[in-house]
């Protein structure tokens, strides 16, 4: 089982949607039924903890998963999640924010579907019983396309005995095989951004 994660900050309704049109765009280009697709969120930045929209942010958001789970639902089992974090106050930078932003919300969901990190999410939307069998995430920004069938291809290769990682208890490393792959990126044109 694989999770295909998009780890993205939720500031408007708009910014909502969107998130949900590019997770749904990557489902119809990778469906398998051993792909789960889940939108890792957090709150921009803010001088508050709470700020006005806060809650209609996220009961888009619950909304929008429920619905794709309504329209794509794989053997009545739950295919898209949401994950949302509060805002943390953070001295260094002043600010209330996300937990390490993008890198605390990959960490505490590989922890939340290993068995931790219970608390590290505030909203969770889908039947998560399911995610305790995820072996790989594939992590996308909310600009990067999942080409068609792709998945498939990346979970192939880690999976492949010569790349499989080995894993060093006593060294607290990998030793041999990969524990992430890296493909090569492509820019989009709509994405590409001209400066004159």
């Amino acid at each position: 089982m694989t999770a295909v994660v998009v780890p993205t900050l939720l500031g408007s309704i708009r910014a909502v949607d969107e998130a949900l049109e590019h997770l749904e765009v990557q489902y119809l280009a990778n469906r398998d039924p051993n792909l789960q697709f889940a939108l890792l969120s957090d709150f921009t930045d803010s001088p508050t903890e709470h700020r006005e929209g806060d809650e209609e942010i996220v009961a888009a958001a619950t909304a929008g998963i429920k619905a794709l789970n309504a329209k794509y639902r794989n053997a009545a089992e739950d295919v898209f999640f949401l994950f949302h974090r509060p805002r943390l106050w953070n001295p260094k930078q002043n600010v209330w924010m996300g937990w390490e932003r993008k890198r605390g919300k990959l960490a505490q969901f590989n922890k939340f579907v290993r068995g931790g990190a219970q608390d590290a999410f505030t909203t969770v939307i889908g039947d998560t019983s399911r995610l305790k069998f995820i072996r790989y995430v594939i992590t996308l920004d909310s600009d990067t396309v999942l080409p068609r069938d792709a998945a498939q291809l990346l979970v192939g290769t880690i999976a492949h005995p010569l790349n499989r990682a080995r894993y060093d208890e006593q060294i607290g490393r990998v030793t041999e095989g990969y524990g992430i792959v890296q493909p090569r990126v492509g820019v989009a044109l709509t994405s590409a951004h001209r400066s004159v």
